[in-house]
């Protein structure tokens, strides 16, 4: 399936699927390092924490047409409780918190979770992947 083929409304893929998906690719542990290596922790209670910012910001690219504030609704009600950690009263904060809880976080802490989660998927068997015995990097 191309990218711009894939939707969370596609009959092909339900986005039950997609959220289990992205919880054992991206696991909570990887996320809480990521957060302690930038530190870009919390010193107080908010309604926004860290981890669910990255949670938001991955998930955006999975939900482009919709707006920040779906997105976040659509993470808090399809991910587990263990990967999205928010109290039992919480309620989807307004545009301009979603805002200053991304600008909050920066981009360090999503740097750090790309060099920490990803790599190569091409093996000797990828038609492709190789070019005289050297992997290609798509870069």
């Amino acid at each position: 399936m191309h990218l711009k083929e894939f939707s969370l409304v596609s009959p092909k893929i339900q986005s039950t699927e997609i959220f289990k998906a992205i919880e054992v690719a991206i696991p909570v542990s990887s996320i809480e390092q990521a957060i302690a290596k930038t530190k870009v922790e919390e010193e107080r209670h908010r309604s926004l924490p860290a981890h669910l910012v990255i949670c938001l910001i991955i998930a955006m690219s999975l939900w482009s047409r919709d707006s920040m504030r779906d997105v976040l609704k659509n993470l808090i009600d399809g991910l587990s409780e263990a990967w999205v950690k928010v109290g039992k009263y919480w309620r989807i904060p307004c545009k301009s918190a979603i805002t200053q809880a991304r600008q909050r976080l920066g981009a360090g802490v999503m740097t750090q979770l790309f060099h920490r989660l990803v790599r190569p998927m091409a093996n000797s068997e990828t038609i492709g992947g190789f070019i005289n015995g050297l992997r290609i990097d798509g870069n």
